[in-house]
């Protein structure tokens, strides 16, 4: 695949979700104690996910889903 657009809405709405849980979990995490298992376990399940992602669906849908994921955890303020 190579881009979201190839993907339907449920699976893009459902894997941004996943993604944006794990990486306010790990930033979570990361903000209480770098050096603990929790941190590396969060990480872990991080990395996990998106070399799943980019097994099944491909490099680029990895990428956007990781910009989606991430966006969800900053959303970005709209000025007009």
């Amino acid at each position: 695949m190579d881009s979201l657009e190839d993907l339907d809405s449920e699976t893009i709405e459902r894997l941004g979700k996943q993604g944006g849980f794990l990486l306010t979990t790990y930033h979570a995490e990361l903000d209480k104690d770098p050096a603990s298992r929790a941190t590396e376990s969060s990480r872990s399940n991080v990395i996990a996910l998106w070399h799943t992602i980019k097994q099944i669906y491909g490099k680029a849908v990895a990428r956007d889903l990781f910009l989606l994921a991430r966006s969800r955890r900053h959303p970005v303020e709209l000025t007009a």
